[in-house]
């Protein structure tokens, strides 16, 4: 007998990454906020959406959620120089708080990063 229960299949994190995305690109950061923290809690360890949640996040100024997601993601092992944009994040809520030192400390690794890709 099938359960009526839909299944979580990639295709719809897809889906909802894409819809994201629009989100964030039209301006409607609340919408995008919302489906990404829920495709966080299906896939709390997700790259793509770890990164996507830490930009939407630093888009409506949430910046120590922003540094929570970004300092998860390294802790993941982000591999470098192509996820170097995450430095870039992470330097920008430093900067935001009032972390000026360890601000500048990520956005020159960011830099050198950034020439190596």
């Amino acid at each position: 007998m099938r359960s009526n229960t839909p299944v979580w299949r990639e295709e719809n994190k897809e889906a909802l990454q894409v819809l994201a995305d629009v989100y964030l690109d039209q301006g409607q950061l609340d919408k995008a906020v919302v489906l990404l923290e829920g495709l966080h809690a299906l896939e709390p360890h997700d790259a793509q959406v770890l990164k996507a949640l830490s930009y939407a996040y630093l888009r409506v100024e949430r910046y120590d959620d922003t540094l929570n997601m970004v300092d998860t993601l390294l802790r993941l092992g982000a591999p470098m120089p192509e996820n170097a944009p995450i430095l870039l994040i992470r330097g920008k809520a430093l900067w935001a708080l009032g972390r000026a030192s360890e601000a500048r400390d990520s956005l020159k690794r960011y830099m050198e990063l950034s020439t190596l890709s």
